[in-house]
């Protein structure tokens, strides 16, 4: 398909043909075609974050993991019923909940990150590495993009567009992790 026809015959063509595929790869990722072990990818994530640490409150996996207080409560109570995590009240702060790993949560995420690498390995094989990097960074910038517009760090909501640096990138405001 020649993009460039696209655009000339109908520039809004290639923005929904851009949505469109966005969504049909979330619908993809969310639908467990990258998934092992049938273990939701939040469920995943917040094993690995807890084999990472010690022991983490549950407002700090709330600010890390952005997501609504419940779904967070939903997604540990199924890890906790799992045997995978424990709750417990801080000693510091009988208001603040401490979750941690246990040790059959620490097996399987390891087991899963053994796993992860060889999956997102092949799930993005069928791009050069040279190509990969090129998505990494589009992708930062339109995820930055959005961040700002949808929380109003543009101070115009009217537009998508991006605050430039000298360059004509677009700025990066938060440290890739």
């Amino acid at each position: 398909m020649n993009t460039n026809s696209l655009g000339n015959k109908n520039p809004n063509l290639i923005s929904e043909k851009l949505y469109s595929l966005f969504l049909r790869c979330s619908h993809a990722l969310s639908r467990g075609h990258h998934q092992s072990g049938g273990m939701h990818p939040s469920q995943q994530r917040i094993l690995s974050l807890l084999a990472s640490s010690d022991k983490i409150t549950q407002h700090d996996l709330l600010d890390i993991l952005q997501i609504r207080a419940a779904s967070l409560s939903e997604l540990l109570t199924k890890l906790e019923s799992k045997r995978l995590i424990n709750r417990t009240k801080a000693a510091n702060n009988k208001r603040s909940i401490d979750v941690e790993i246990t040790d059959l949560g620490e097996a399987v995420a390891a087991e899963y990150a053994d796993s992860h690498q060889a999956v997102t390995t092949k799930l993005f094989s069928v791009l050069s590495e040279d190509e990969q990097q090129l998505l990494v960074q589009l992708l930062s910038r339109l995820i930055e993009n959005w961040h700002n517009y949808h929380h109003g760090l543009n101070g115009n909501k009217d537009s998508l567009h991006g605050q430039k640096d000298g360059n004509d990138h677009t700025a990066n405001h938060h440290d890739e992790s």
